[in-house]
């Protein structure tokens, strides 16, 4: 699959809750005016091969696949901060070249043991590599102080300021980053009458070798190794028109790759900064889940499924404090930014509820018409150094819903879903953030030529929802808790529609 494509942003910066005025300049509330470019090419594509062979002790099953993806991004930022007795242009262009590819291998043996009971034993190995190459380069200009900013970005910039100075490494942004796993695996697996089953074990083993060519010598090369027991059962059991499902299970769940690069990114994260930590362990958890399907005419099912988490060394991104004042470290920005960083926060609970749907309408005379729906209820437990709050960022409900309707003789079909997912809070050292969201309409339209042929078109983000977010920021923890505040800041963002045209062969 290949994407190419623009991103563009322009945001304004005010003084006033309700200012749409220019500049302070002209007697107005404008603080900042930006503007920033992204064109965006990305590739990926993978081979997968799979070999199978029955012989006298059972069946033995081989995968190897391999996968690329590379992302190639030329981004250019300008803004102008009228914040100040003269006004004041930056320019900024980074280019980046990330290449990501993975080889994985996976062999496995089913013995029968016994009537309707196989045991299956195996291996699994994967190499994930990484080649990040970013470079930056900037651009200022001396602004005449009757210089009020600009209609349009497009070309303006450069006939202010003049080309941009050579391009630099960014910190951090040139490393190599490896991911090797190997696991071994036994499964017991059976079923007798309206019950199946299966129960089995998991050793995984991962080792993370980080190679910087931007930092310290004593940080260019990190290593890091684990290695888990991950034990897992459930089972199934039809009753009348429906089935009940349970399991238990152990989970790992390790560390993004651009978590661990031990180097300090500016801006990386609005105005603060982002600092890598190759110390990050992995989450693990003890998980249960017990759920009811029920099935509605041929091909139609209503089920509830609850669930529970119970997680160890729960990964989130954290304030970076001064080991000697303790305070929060102040961000390459200046006052109000901070330096954050992703760490193991602690141990902590999640659970919740969900509700599904997909039927036909067939019973009310409608065998072409579809329609299906989501409910997820989700709730958190963690307790950090202001007490107990739910995990950051995690909504408090998700739900979707939408209808698929087939017309046989033109042999089209179209469809719209509907998607809204609750606010979220977030809580660091120093600042507190609430994210609400708008909904998102997608539609669709597929176009059915022969037996194989098919045209798709999308359209999504119908609605223009927004993404509203309410900053609470604090000088330290101290004041925090006194609720002293030193900034409070509301953004809100809006991306337009986005339309796809797909064409699919099969063959």
């Amino acid at each position: 699959m290949r994407t190419d494509r623009s991103e563009n942003e322009r945001s304004f910066e005010y003084d006033d809750l309700t200012a749409i005025t220019g500049s302070v300049f002209t007697g107005g509330n404008l603080l900042t005016d930006n503007f920033n470019r992204n064109d965006i090419e990305q590739e990926s594509y993978a081979i997968s091969a799979r070999l199978e062979q029955e012989w006298v002790l059972g069946k033995t099953s081989l995968r190897a696949t391999f996968a690329s993806f590379g992302d190639q991004q030329d981004e250019v930022e300008y803004e102008i901060d009228f914040d100040n007795d003269e006004p004041e242009f930056e320019g900024e262009n980074q280019l980046t070249n990330i290449a990501d590819e993975e080889l994985s291998f996976q062999i496995d043996h089913d013995f029968p043991i016994g009537y309707g009971i196989d045991l299956i034993i195996g291996g699994f190995l994967q190499f994930k590599d990484r080649d990040s190459d970013l470079t930056t380069a900037e651009q200022g200009a001396d602004l005449d102080p009757a210089f009020h900013g600009w209609n349009q970005f497009s070309d303006s910039p450069l006939d202010v300021a003049g080309p941009f100075d050579p391009f630099e490494a960014v910190p951090g942004g040139v490393n190599t980053i490896g991911e090797d796993r190997k696991d071994l695996f036994a499964l017991i697996e059976g079923s007798s009458g309206p019950l199946s089953f299966e129960a089995g074990v998991r050793w995984e083993n991962t080792s993370v070798e980080i190679e910087d060519l931007t930092v310290a010598p004593a940080l260019a090369r990190l290593r890091n190794e684990y290695d888990e027991i991950l034990p897992s059962a459930s089972f199934k059991l039809d009753v009348g028109q429906g089935r009940i499902t349970a399991s238990v299970a152990r989970t790992l769940r390790r560390p993004r790759l651009d978590f661990l690069s031990p180097v300090l990114l500016e801006e990386e994260l609005g105005d603060s900064d982002f600092l890598g930590n190759p110390d990050l362990l992995p989450e693990t958890a003890w998980g249960g889940d017990l759920g009811y399907e029920h099935r509605i005419g041929r091909d139609g099912v209503i089920g509830v499924n609850v669930f529970y988490r119970d997680i160890t060394n729960l990964v989130e991104i954290n304030t970076t404090l001064d080991p000697v004042t303790g305070l929060p470290l102040e961000g390459s920005e200046g006052p109000g930014t901070f330096v954050f960083q992703p760490q193991n926060t602690g141990d902590g609970e999640v659970w919740g509820i969900e509700f599904d749907l997909s039927a036909s309408l067939a019973f009310i005379g409608l065998p072409d018409t579809g329609v299906f729906g989501n409910l997820a209820l989700l709730d958190s437990k963690i307790t950090d150094f202001a007490g107990e709050r739910r995990f950051n960022d995690q909504s408090e409900y998700v739900y979707n819903f939408g209808f698929i309707q087939n017309l046989r003789t033109p042999g089209v079909a179209f469809g719209a879903t509907y998607r809204k997912q609750g606010p979220a809070f977030g809580r660091v050292i120093a600042e507190e953030v609430t994210t609400r969201y708008g909904a998102d309409l997608e539609v669709f339209v597929e176009k059915r030529l022969g037996e194989k042929f098919t045209i798709r078109a999308v359209g999504s983000n119908l609605l223009d929802g927004p993404k509203d977010e309410v900053f609470n920021k604090f000088d330290s923890l101290e004041d925090q808790l006194d609720r002293d505040f030193d900034e409070y800041e509301l953004e809100s963002e809006r991306a337009g529609p986005v339309f796809q045209l797909v064409a699919r062969y099969a063959f």
